[in-house]
């Protein structure tokens, strides 16, 4: 079963565009860290300065993995200097997934020739 993660930037007074932009600056590279299944970066409509990432990954120890690895890099560093308090970090496991009556429909498979 994945890992949904959901971390929270509360960034300082108007620092929600850097806060943002930073974390699309190392959007490939997330990408690419092992167990790493898909990530979002969201922002709060109501508070352009509180900025989330809705990320998947196979375990939680990938995700854990990948926060050292950005903290020995550094980047945590670059973060907190730009928030209002710490990182906040939840882990959760999916109970139930289903798409809604809006929900667009997912592409078809292709399919092959006729013959």
């Amino acid at each position: 079963m994945s890992t949904q993660v959901i971390t929270e930037f509360k960034a300082q007074p108007g620092r929600g565009d850097d806060v943002a932009n930073l974390l699309l600056e190392i959007l490939g590279e997330s990408l690419k860290h092992e167990g790493c299944e898909a990530i979002r970066i969201l922002r709060d409509q109501d508070d352009p300065d509180h900025v989330g990432g809705l990320t998947q990954w196979t375990k939680r120890h990938h995700y854990e993995d990948y926060l050292a690895w950005r903290t020995a890099r550094g980047f945590t560093d670059s973060f907190e200097s730009m928030l209002t308090e710490p990182l906040i970090i939840h882990y959760y496991d999916t109970i139930f997934c289903a798409p809604g009556i809006a929900a667009p429909p997912a592409p078809e498979a292709p399919q092959a020739p006729a013959r």
